[in-house]
């Protein structure tokens, strides 16, 4: 019987938990302030970036549309939305 199946991790198990750690550590989460938006998927467009912007003036919002490209640098004050030809939200918000 292998490690995984007796209840040890695997070590694909092992990098997430790694990873997940040093994203905690890496950043600070206990400022209070609203980072994901997951009630805006599938809104409107519109509505979604004025609803973050009320919440959280100081980032600025990106309207991508749905399947393009982009980059994988972590953004503080940055907010990206995926939207479709129906300009629906399709991703959750968040900071990133």
């Amino acid at each position: 019987m292998s490690s995984y199946q007796d209840g040890g991790k695997s070590s694909c198990q092992e990098t997430v938990v790694e990873k997940e750690e040093t994203v905690k550590e890496n950043r600070d989460f206990d400022d209070g302030k609203k980072r994901s938006w997951p009630e805006l998927k599938g809104e409107n467009v519109e509505i979604a970036k004025a609803t973050i912007l009320k919440e959280r003036p100081d980032v600025y919002v990106v309207v991508l549309p749905e399947g393009a490209p982009w980059t994988m640098d972590y953004r503080s004050n940055r907010v990206r939305l995926a939207v479709n030809e129906k300009d629906q939200v399709v991703n959750v918000p968040v900071i990133g």
